[in-house]
C-alpha cells in the first residue's frame, strides 16, 4: 500500500473546504447568517464577533486523498498554516509510518476508531500501540515520533476525529518514505505524547467547590500558554449562585475553541459591553470560537435543559503553541 502523508490530507482538505469557513468581517447590527450552519455574532470594534457552526450541517469535503479521507474546515490560517478540522476515515484506513512534526497538534476523537504507534527513536520499526477511539484526547508536542506499522492493525470501524495541527513540516524518518529527510539526524531530543482515555478513564470533579459544575482538566501549561479541560453541566442548570463561572467575559489576546459533545447549551454574545446580548442555543456537534475581544457567556437563567458537555481549548495568543502564559479573562 502506498504511504500517505496525513497532514498532506488535512492541508488539501483546509483549501478545500476554507472557503466554507472564511472569516468575516467585523459587523456592528444584528448577527450574521452566512450559510444555513454558521453565524457571526454581532460585533463593534474593538471587540470581535464569536463563530458558531453546526458542523452536523456542514457539507463534507470531496475525497482528499485515494482512500477516500474527508473533512470538515472549522478554522484556518493561510499565513501561519494552523488549521481545525473534522476528519472522517474510513474502515480500515492506516496510518503513515514513523515520522514527527516540527509543530504542536491536538485533537479528539468523537466517533470510531483510528490507530497509531509510538516510538522513541526514529531507527524502532515496532512501536507502542495505540488505537483511538471516542473520548480520546491527544496532546501532542512537536518532535514526538508516531504512525502506523504495515501488516499492524488498522482502523477497525472507521471514524471522525477533531484535530489542530500547527504550522511546521512534517518529515518521516523511514530512508523509503515520502517526505523523508535527515534533518532527524539533528534533533537531540525527541518528546512523547499525552494521550487520555476521558470517558473511560478519567472521572469528572467538582469545579471550585461547586458539586453542580464537573470539569476534567486535560491539559493546563503555562510555560506553553496552553490550556484545555472539558466541562460537564446537569440538566436544569441555572446561572445563579455559580460565581464567575460563565459571566460574560473576553480576553484581550487568548483565542478560544469550543465543541459541544452533547447536550445542550445556552451563550450569550455581546458586540460590546454595552449593547444587549443577544442569544445563540447550542446543541450537539455545534462549535464556537472566540476571537481575542470577543464577548460571550452563558445565558442567563437556565443555561441547560438536558444538561452539557463539551471540550475548550485555549491559547495564550494566537493559534500555535506561543510559549507565553494564558491571561485572566475580563469580565464584564
Amino acid at each position: 500500500m502506498k504511504i500517505l502523508d496525513r497532514r498532506h490530507f488535512l492541508k488539501q482538505g483546509a483549501a478545500l473546504a476554507g472557503a466554507l469557513t472564511a472569516p468575516s468581517l467585523f459587523i456592528n447590527t444584528a448577527s450574521a447568517q452566512d450559510e444555513p450552519y454558521r453565524t457571526t455574532t454581532a460585533a463593534t470594534p474593538p471587540f470581535a464577533p464569536v463563530k458558531v457552526l453546526d458542523t452536523s450541517a456542514m457539507p463534507w469535503s470531496p475525497p482528499i486523498n485515494e482512500l477516500g479521507w474527508k473533512a470538515k474546515t472549522l478554522y484556518s490560517n493561510k499565513d501561519t498554516g494552523d488549521h481545525l478540522v473534522i476528519i472522517w476515515v474510513p474502515i480500515g484506513a492506516p496510518g503513515g509510518r514513523n515520522h514527527y512534526h516540527t509543530f504542536h497538534e491536538w485533537a479528539y476523537w468523537l466517533t470510531g476508531d483510528f490507530v497509531n504507534n509510538e516510538y522513541t527513536s526514529p531507527l524502532q520499526r515496532i512501536g507502542d500501540f495505540q488505537q483511538f477511539r471516542e473520548g480520546v484526547f491527544l496532546d501532542r508536542p512537536a518532535y514526538s515520533l508516531h504512525g502506523g506499522e504495515p501488516g499492524r492493525l488498522d482502523s477497525q470501524v472507521g471514524g471522525t476525529c477533531l484535530i489542530m495541527e500547527e504550522g511546521g513540516k512534517t518529515i518521516y524518518v523511514i530512508p523509503d518514505d515520502p517526505n523523508y529527510s535527515d534533518e532527524w539526524k539533528q534533533v537531540k531530543q525527541w518528546t512523547v505524547p499525552r494521550i487520555i482515555d476521558t470517558i473511560s478513564e478519567l472521572p469528572w470533579e467538582p469545579y471550585d467547590g461547586a458539586n453542580d459544575i464537573g470539569i476534567k482538566r486535560l491539559v493546563n501549561d503555562q510555560v506553553r500558554g496552553f490550556r484545555a479541560v472539558m466541562w460537564l453541566l446537569p440538566a436544569g442548570w441555572k446561572t445563579s449562585g455559580s460565581g464567575q463561572f460563565g459571566r460574560a467575559h473576553y480576553y484581550k489576546q487568548a483565542h478560544q475553541f469550543n465543541y459541544i459533545l452533547n447536550g445542550d447549551l445556552q451563550l450569550q454574545c455581546w458586540a460590546s459591553p454595552e449593547q444587549k446580548a443577544e442569544q445563540v442555543r447550542l446543541t450537539k456537534d455545534f462549535y464556537f470560537e472566540k476571537a481575542p475581544m470577543a464577548i460571550s457567556g452563558l445565558a442567563d437563567g437556565t443555561v441547560s435543559e438536558t444538561g452539557c458537555v463539551w471540550l475548550q481549548v485555549t491559547y495564550a495568543r494566537g493559534t500555535s503553541i506561543p510559549n507565553v502564559p494564558i491571561e485572566d479573562a475580563v469580565y464584564i
